[in-house]
Protein backbone atom coordinates (compact mmCIF):
# COMPACT_ATOMS: atom_id res chain seq x y z
CA UNK A 1 0.00 0.00 0.00
CA UNK A 2 0.97 3.31 -1.11
CA UNK A 3 2.49 5.07 1.89
CA UNK A 4 0.32 8.12 3.61
CA UNK A 5 -2.91 7.07 1.97
CA UNK A 6 -5.61 6.01 4.95
CA UNK A 7 -8.90 7.05 2.93
CA UNK A 8 -10.51 3.31 1.96
CA UNK A 9 -12.70 4.88 -0.83
CA UNK A 10 -9.00 5.60 -2.49
CA UNK A 11 -7.84 1.79 -2.43
CA UNK A 12 -7.71 -1.44 -3.94
CA UNK A 13 -8.77 -4.60 -3.00
CA UNK A 14 -5.46 -5.43 -2.74
CA UNK A 15 -4.38 -2.73 -0.97
CA UNK A 16 -6.87 -3.60 1.84
CA UNK A 17 -5.96 -6.67 2.35
CA UNK A 18 -2.26 -6.00 2.86
CA UNK A 19 -3.33 -3.62 5.77
CA UNK A 20 -5.25 -6.25 7.40
CA UNK A 21 -2.09 -8.30 7.30
CA UNK A 22 -0.53 -5.64 9.95
CA UNK A 23 -3.60 -3.96 11.24
CA UNK A 24 -7.32 -4.42 12.11
CA UNK A 25 -8.64 -0.66 12.73
CA UNK A 26 -11.18 1.52 10.61
CA UNK A 27 -12.82 4.68 11.36
CA UNK A 28 -16.22 4.82 9.74
CA UNK A 29 -17.59 8.74 10.17
CA UNK A 30 -20.97 9.82 10.26
CA UNK A 31 -22.52 13.17 9.70
CA UNK A 32 -25.48 14.63 8.48
CA UNK A 33 -27.08 17.04 5.96
CA UNK A 34 -28.80 19.67 7.95
CA UNK A 35 -29.09 23.74 8.25
CA UNK A 36 -25.81 25.49 10.07
CA UNK A 37 -27.08 28.53 10.53
CA UNK A 38 -27.05 31.10 7.20
CA UNK A 39 -23.12 30.96 7.57
CA UNK A 40 -21.96 27.24 7.56
CA UNK A 41 -22.29 24.45 5.28
CA UNK A 42 -24.96 22.21 5.39
CA UNK A 43 -22.73 19.51 5.56
CA UNK A 44 -20.38 20.60 8.14
CA UNK A 45 -21.14 17.54 10.40
CA UNK A 46 -19.74 15.12 7.81
CA UNK A 47 -16.91 16.97 6.59
CA UNK A 48 -15.83 17.64 10.21
CA UNK A 49 -16.16 13.92 11.39
CA UNK A 50 -14.21 12.95 8.20
CA UNK A 51 -11.65 16.07 8.51
CA UNK A 52 -10.88 14.45 11.94
CA UNK A 53 -10.93 10.92 11.05
CA UNK A 54 -8.47 11.17 8.26
CA UNK A 55 -6.02 13.36 10.15
CA UNK A 56 -6.09 11.13 13.22
CA UNK A 57 -5.42 8.24 10.97
CA UNK A 58 -2.41 9.27 9.12
CA UNK A 59 -0.98 10.82 12.41
CA UNK A 60 -1.65 6.99 13.79
CA UNK A 61 -0.76 5.25 10.76
CA UNK A 62 -2.47 2.17 11.98
CA UNK A 63 -6.13 2.85 10.87
CA UNK A 64 -8.26 2.98 7.91
CA UNK A 65 -10.88 5.70 7.18
CA UNK A 66 -14.16 4.08 5.24
CA UNK A 67 -16.16 7.03 2.86
CA UNK A 68 -18.56 9.14 5.53
CA UNK A 69 -22.24 8.42 5.99
CA UNK A 70 -23.45 11.84 5.06
CA UNK A 71 -27.01 11.51 6.27
CA UNK A 72 -28.32 11.60 10.04
CA UNK A 73 -31.05 12.17 12.20
CA UNK A 74 -32.30 15.90 11.86
CA UNK A 75 -35.89 15.74 12.45
CA UNK A 76 -35.22 19.16 14.31
CA UNK A 77 -33.87 20.97 11.75
CA UNK A 78 -36.51 20.11 9.08
CA UNK A 79 -38.63 23.49 9.24
CA UNK A 80 -34.83 24.75 7.22
CA UNK A 81 -34.30 24.33 3.17
CA UNK A 82 -31.65 21.75 2.57
CA UNK A 83 -32.23 19.63 5.30
CA UNK A 84 -32.43 16.12 5.00
CA UNK A 85 -33.03 13.44 7.64
CA UNK A 86 -33.24 9.21 8.20
CA UNK A 87 -35.34 7.78 10.71
CA UNK A 88 -33.42 6.18 13.52
CA UNK A 89 -33.75 2.32 12.28
CA UNK A 90 -32.72 3.52 9.26
CA UNK A 91 -28.86 4.75 10.23
CA UNK A 92 -29.08 2.26 12.62
CA UNK A 93 -29.16 -0.40 9.92
CA UNK A 94 -27.32 1.62 7.82
CA UNK A 95 -24.42 1.79 10.02
CA UNK A 96 -24.72 -1.73 11.06
CA UNK A 97 -24.38 -3.24 7.84
CA UNK A 98 -21.44 -1.17 6.57
CA UNK A 99 -19.83 -1.44 9.86
CA UNK A 100 -20.48 -5.60 9.69
CA UNK A 101 -19.41 -6.05 6.47
CA UNK A 102 -15.56 -4.32 7.09
CA UNK A 103 -15.50 -7.00 10.13
CA UNK A 104 -16.12 -9.62 7.53
CA UNK A 105 -12.83 -8.71 6.01
CA UNK A 106 -11.04 -8.62 9.18
CA UNK A 107 -11.62 -5.19 10.32
CA UNK A 108 -11.58 -5.93 14.41
CA UNK A 109 -12.54 -2.74 15.99
CA UNK A 110 -14.69 0.06 14.55
CA UNK A 111 -15.02 3.50 15.68
CA UNK A 112 -18.15 5.54 14.30
CA UNK A 113 -16.73 9.19 14.26
CA UNK A 114 -19.74 11.25 14.76
CA UNK A 115 -20.39 14.68 14.00
CA UNK A 116 -24.07 15.07 14.78
CA UNK A 117 -25.65 14.72 18.47
CA UNK A 118 -28.54 13.63 16.68
CA UNK A 119 -27.48 10.44 15.74
CA UNK A 120 -26.22 9.42 18.63
CA UNK A 121 -29.12 7.31 20.33
CA UNK A 122 -29.22 4.99 16.93
CA UNK A 123 -25.48 4.56 16.94
CA UNK A 124 -25.56 3.70 20.56
CA UNK A 125 -28.08 0.82 19.55
CA UNK A 126 -26.08 -0.12 16.68
CA UNK A 127 -22.91 -1.02 18.78
CA UNK A 128 -24.47 -3.00 21.00
CA UNK A 129 -25.64 -5.19 18.30
CA UNK A 130 -22.83 -5.12 16.15
CA UNK A 131 -20.55 -6.34 19.53
CA UNK A 132 -23.43 -8.98 20.19
CA UNK A 133 -23.63 -10.37 16.67
CA UNK A 134 -19.64 -10.53 15.96
CA UNK A 135 -17.78 -9.83 18.97
CA UNK A 136 -15.81 -6.89 17.60
CA UNK A 137 -14.74 -3.76 19.83
CA UNK A 138 -16.80 -0.90 18.79
CA UNK A 139 -17.15 2.73 19.80
CA UNK A 140 -18.95 5.90 19.02
CA UNK A 141 -17.05 9.44 19.62
CA UNK A 142 -19.67 12.45 19.32
CA UNK A 143 -16.81 14.82 20.34
CA UNK A 144 -15.78 13.21 23.25
CA UNK A 145 -12.49 13.39 23.37
CA UNK A 146 -11.98 17.35 24.55
CA UNK A 147 -14.55 18.15 27.04
CA UNK A 148 -11.05 19.45 29.02
CA UNK A 149 -11.07 22.11 25.65
CA UNK A 150 -14.54 22.80 25.45
CA UNK A 151 -14.79 23.59 29.67
CA UNK A 152 -12.20 26.21 28.86
CA UNK A 153 -12.30 27.79 25.58
CA UNK A 154 -16.23 27.82 24.85
CA UNK A 155 -17.76 31.00 26.30
CA UNK A 156 -21.60 29.96 25.55
CA UNK A 157 -23.35 27.79 28.14
CA UNK A 158 -25.49 27.05 25.21
CA UNK A 159 -23.39 26.60 22.48
CA UNK A 160 -25.00 23.39 20.66
CA UNK A 161 -25.43 24.05 16.70
CA UNK A 162 -23.74 26.63 14.54
CA UNK A 163 -22.32 28.07 17.09
CA UNK A 164 -18.91 29.35 19.11
CA UNK A 165 -17.72 25.39 18.43
CA UNK A 166 -18.38 24.66 15.08
CA UNK A 167 -17.90 28.22 13.36
CA UNK A 168 -14.40 28.13 15.26
CA UNK A 169 -13.68 25.15 13.63
CA UNK A 170 -15.47 25.57 10.33
CA UNK A 171 -12.97 28.51 9.90
CA UNK A 172 -10.34 26.27 10.71
CA UNK A 173 -10.62 23.65 8.33
CA UNK A 174 -12.90 25.42 5.70
CA UNK A 175 -12.59 29.11 6.08
CA UNK A 176 -13.70 29.92 2.83
CA UNK A 177 -17.20 28.69 2.80
CA UNK A 178 -18.09 30.66 6.14
CA UNK A 179 -20.26 33.18 5.29
CA UNK A 180 -18.57 35.94 7.88
CA UNK A 181 -21.42 38.45 7.08
CA UNK A 182 -24.21 36.57 8.51
CA UNK A 183 -22.58 35.51 11.61
CA UNK A 184 -24.99 37.23 14.54
CA UNK A 185 -25.91 36.25 17.95
CA UNK A 186 -29.58 34.85 17.62
CA UNK A 187 -32.12 35.12 20.01
CA UNK A 188 -32.57 31.98 21.77
CA UNK A 189 -36.21 30.71 23.87
CA UNK A 190 -35.10 27.73 25.90
CA UNK A 191 -38.51 25.86 28.06
CA UNK A 192 -38.55 27.87 31.54
CA UNK A 193 -37.10 24.30 33.33
CA UNK A 194 -33.44 24.09 35.00
CA UNK A 195 -33.71 20.52 33.74
CA UNK A 196 -34.07 21.32 30.56
CA UNK A 197 -30.85 21.97 29.54
CA UNK A 198 -29.23 21.93 26.11
CA UNK A 199 -25.48 22.32 24.63
CA UNK A 200 -22.07 20.88 25.18
CA UNK A 201 -21.93 22.10 28.30
CA UNK A 202 -24.36 20.94 29.82
CA UNK A 203 -23.87 20.05 33.69
CA UNK A 204 -25.80 18.62 36.77
CA UNK A 205 -29.22 17.59 36.53
CA UNK A 206 -31.08 17.84 33.10
CA UNK A 207 -33.41 15.25 30.85
CA UNK A 208 -32.90 15.19 27.58
CA UNK A 209 -36.25 16.31 25.49
CA UNK A 210 -37.49 16.91 21.89
CA UNK A 211 -37.71 19.74 20.00
CA UNK A 212 -37.96 21.62 17.08
CA UNK A 213 -34.94 24.12 16.40
CA UNK A 214 -36.87 27.22 14.94
CA UNK A 215 -38.63 27.41 18.34
CA UNK A 216 -35.54 27.85 19.92
CA UNK A 217 -33.55 30.20 17.07
CA UNK A 218 -35.10 32.07 14.25
CA UNK A 219 -31.83 31.69 12.33
CA UNK A 220 -31.19 27.82 13.34
CA UNK A 221 -28.06 28.94 15.49
CA UNK A 222 -28.09 27.51 19.24
CA UNK A 223 -25.00 29.33 20.60
CA UNK A 224 -23.33 32.46 19.88
CA UNK A 225 -21.31 32.18 16.76
CA UNK A 226 -19.56 35.92 17.39
CA UNK A 227 -17.44 34.47 19.95
CA UNK A 228 -16.13 32.21 17.77
CA UNK A 229 -12.15 32.52 16.23
CA UNK A 230 -10.09 30.47 13.90
CA UNK A 231 -7.43 29.92 16.84
CA UNK A 232 -10.22 28.45 18.72
CA UNK A 233 -10.65 26.14 16.35
CA UNK A 234 -7.22 25.06 15.31
CA UNK A 235 -6.35 24.89 19.19
CA UNK A 236 -9.78 22.00 19.27
CA UNK A 237 -8.53 20.38 16.04
CA UNK A 238 -5.07 19.69 17.48
CA UNK A 239 -6.04 18.59 20.27
CA UNK A 240 -9.19 16.38 18.76
CA UNK A 241 -6.75 14.74 16.23
CA UNK A 242 -4.12 13.68 18.91
CA UNK A 243 -6.40 12.51 21.00
CA UNK A 244 -8.46 10.51 18.59
CA UNK A 245 -4.69 8.91 17.18
CA UNK A 246 -3.90 8.26 20.52
CA UNK A 247 -7.09 6.36 20.57
CA UNK A 248 -6.61 4.31 17.48
CA UNK A 249 -3.40 3.61 18.31
CA UNK A 250 -4.47 1.79 21.72
CA UNK A 251 -7.18 0.00 19.75
CA UNK A 252 -4.54 -1.03 17.16
CA UNK A 253 -2.38 -2.76 20.04
CA UNK A 254 -5.18 -4.58 21.68
CA UNK A 255 -5.26 -7.92 21.52
CA UNK A 256 -9.17 -9.45 20.40
CA UNK A 257 -10.03 -12.74 18.81
CA UNK A 258 -13.47 -12.77 16.92
CA UNK A 259 -14.91 -16.26 16.94
CA UNK A 260 -14.64 -16.76 13.44
CA UNK A 261 -11.08 -16.21 13.17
Amino acid sequence: MKAQRFYLGELTWPDIKDFLSNHDVIVIPVGSCEQHGPHLPLDTDAYNAFWLSLRAAEKSGCALVAPPIYYGISFHHMDFPGTATLYPHTLEQLAYEVAVSFIKHGFKKVVFENGHGGNIPALKATVQRIKADTGAFVIVDTVSLIPDFIEKFIETPYDAHAGEFETSTTLANREELVVTERIKKPTITLPKSKYTKIGLKEKGPHVYWGFRTKEISETGVIGDPTKASKEKGEKAWKLAVERLAELLTELDKMELKLEDD
